[in-house]
């Protein structure tokens, strides 16, 4: 009785110590601040994107603020985490899992979480959709997100090892954004949503959790290029948002260590935590 209400078995640890964390769309805004909330918790991380260059250099910064900020967590642990850079089309199946498959090897660990940030949007009237596009976004959005999980799973599931799987999802997968036409992107990500739902229920077995994280309208620089110059558009959308603004990506680190965490969310899987500052009560 002592041990169960002991405070490390009653207050969850944010701690990722020993851990290897694969982020996809690695170059990105939102993986931009995850990249360093994980490093801070201890986590080895590895950046995915297509542009090697650009994620390199997403990594050298990662690795630069680790050095400088380490002194904020050198009370927990005097290791200064490992940040890799990495190229690869996630809508390639063969080219995921030998990607993968190198990163544990080049960390000597096997990586038992995975954020999937990659993916896009793009805007099309439903009528005059082009089938090309309508294939390649549902490639990477949609199958994309299948490969990184069925390539991140296999080694663990092979070394009776748990994990945690964050797809990014959004609140498009479950409402109709307006104005913007987007009805390949609603789709993608309503499929991402019951993805995570089956691959929960597949692999509780063998200790995966798997869980979507959907953001509503974030502040990234990409977006920020979006609005700029349509006042119209970023009134559109903040006026359907019960907080009247858009989020910063640093609000989903909470909610994104809240899943990762071993302790803080054990008996969470197959859930998708919507973050959307309200949007989807109107």
């Amino acid at each position: 009785m002592t041990d169960y209400y002991s405070y490390e078995n009653i207050v969850p640890s944010f701690r990722l110590d020993g851990r290897l964390a694969i982020i996809t769309g690695g170059s990105g805004g939102l993986a931009s601040v995850i990249s360093r909330a994980l490093v801070a918790q201890g986590a080895d991380v590895a950046l995915v994107d297509v542009n090697l260059e650009r994620t390199q250099a997403a990594a050298k910064e990662v690795n630069a603020w680790a050095v400088e900020n380490q002194k904020h967590w050198a009370s927990t642990s005097s290791y200064i985490p490992k940040v890799s850079a990495w190229s690869c089309n996630i809508g390639d199946a063969i080219n995921v899992e030998t990607t993968f498959l190198a990163i544990n090897t080049e960390h000597d660990n096997i990586a038992d979480l995975l954020i999937n940030t990659a993916g896009y949007c793009e805007n099309f009237a439903a009528e005059d959709y082009p089938p090309t596009n309508a294939e390649a976004i549902m490639k990477v959005n949609g199958l994309g997100s299948f490969y990184v999980s069925q390539a991140f799973a296999k080694p663990l599931i092979l070394n009776n090892k748990k994990g945690s799987i964050i797809l990014i999802g959004s609140m498009s997968g479950t409402i109709v954004n307006d104005p913007q036409p987007q009805c390949m992107y609603n789709m993608s990500k309503a499929g991402v949503i019951h993805l995570v739902r089956s691959l929960a229920c597949e692999w509780a077995k063998y200790n995966i959790r798997v869980n979507t994280l959907s953001p509503g309208y974030i502040l990234t620089p990409l977006t920020r290029n979006v609005i700029s110059g349509h006042t119209e558009m970023k009134d559109a959308w903040e006026s359907k948002i019960p907080m009247k603004r858009m989020a910063e990506p640093k609000e989903f680190v909470g909610s994104i260590l809240y899943l990762a965490s071993d302790s803080a969310s054990s008996y969470t899987t197959g859930h998708n935590l919507v973050v959307d500052g309200g949007y989807e009560c109107w």
